[in-house]
């Protein structure tokens, strides 16, 4: 540089009042364009989908017009249930229906949800069944099959003679599995479980007081202040006893938070122990519950109390991905 250069200094030109709310007014408006643009490729990439999945399968024929519904229109669908899908990340569902003989009738619901960790944990809360080799995993019982695949939980249940349409179910799951595309992770929460004795089918992922109390009652009130930004695994693991012992972990954003819960459940489930968060139930069972770093984990249905630390003992805090 020469000797009689002199270093460029920039300062900011002044904005007038007016010229500050129109920049103001344009970044709102391209927050809503972008925001309508995400939610146009979403649709676009479910009208995409419900493109590959035939009309008529072996014998059932969709008639009626297919129905698609967002987070403002879920409760025309399901009043009553859908604060159970809105308390994950979902996004939209769409609905088809097979008629078959008379009045008996096949439907198809497709959920979108936010990611493929939010969709397996849809499917996680409610499982009853045998696997029915159906996308990333399934069951299938008494005319209803779910599944999960990616981003997608997937419900198809017959009205009427499920016996009679049971293979019809089976091969419009195969289907759809294979026009979702391809299968994505699990939960990272779910890589901390211990292995031993656990049972596989027993696992469910949720954030809210709702899908806890629907997966194992604790109390009416939310006494683990659980939020859409708490993540919850809860599993079930073999026992010699006649019940299984159940594993509850809560991973919170911060510490502080975590330790107003483990207090608050200690004060309303377990007065007994006199804040060591250790007590022997009024069924013989022991219930614990500890804290480590931003999480709290409950055992509950130990058969003594060695148990319940030895379980607590074998989660892998350390680790973090999932299965």
């Amino acid at each position: 540089m020469p000797e009689n250069s002199q270093e460029l200094s920039v300062y900011p030109l002044p904005v007038s009042p007016y010229t500050a709310r129109m920049i103001n007014v344009i970044r709102t408006l391209l927050l809503l364009l972008l925001t309508v643009f995400l939610a146009q490729c979403g649709r676009g990439t479910m009208e995409n989908l419900l493109r590959a999945i035939p009309g008529e399968i072996q014998g059932w024929t969709s008639e009626d017009e297919d129905v698609l519904y967002d987070r403002e229109t879920l409760y025309d669908y399901m009043n009553g249930g859908a604060e159970v899908y809105l308390a994950f990340d979902f996004k939209e569902v769409f609905t088809r229906r097979f008629r078959g003989e008379g009045t008996d009738e096949i439907v198809l619901d497709i959920y979108r949800m936010g990611s493929s960790a939010e969709a397996f944990g849809v499917f996680s809360c409610d499982r009853e069944d045998p696997p029915a080799l159906i996308g990333q995993i399934s069951e299938y019982g008494f005319g209803l099959l779910r599944f999960w695949q990616g981003d997608y939980f997937v419900s198809i249940v017959a009205s009427g003679d499920h016996e009679a349409a049971e293979e019809a179910i089976l091969e419009l799951g195969r289907v759809v599995a294979q026009a979702l595309g391809p299968e994505g992770p699990g939960p990272e929460l779910l890589g901390i479980l211990p292995g031993e004795g656990l049972i596989p089918d027993r696992i469910s992922f949720f954030h809210s007081n709702i899908n806890l109390n629907n997966r194992f009652f604790i109390a009416s009130e939310n006494i683990l202040n659980l939020t859409e930004d708490t993540n919850c695994v809860f599993a079930e693991f073999e026992s010699e006893g006649q019940e299984t012992i159940k594993l509850l972990i809560v991973e919170y954003t911060d510490e502080d938070l975590a330790g107003a819960a483990l207090r608050s459940f200690i004060d309303v489930y377990l007065p007994e122990s006199s804040g060591s968060g250790l007590a022997r139930m009024e069924d013989g069972q022991w219930t614990q519950a500890l804290i480590e770093g931003a999480s709290v984990s409950i055992v509950f249905d130990a058969p003594d109390s060695a148990t319940a630390l030895n379980l607590h003992s074998s989660i892998q805090f350390d680790q973090g991905d999932a299965p």
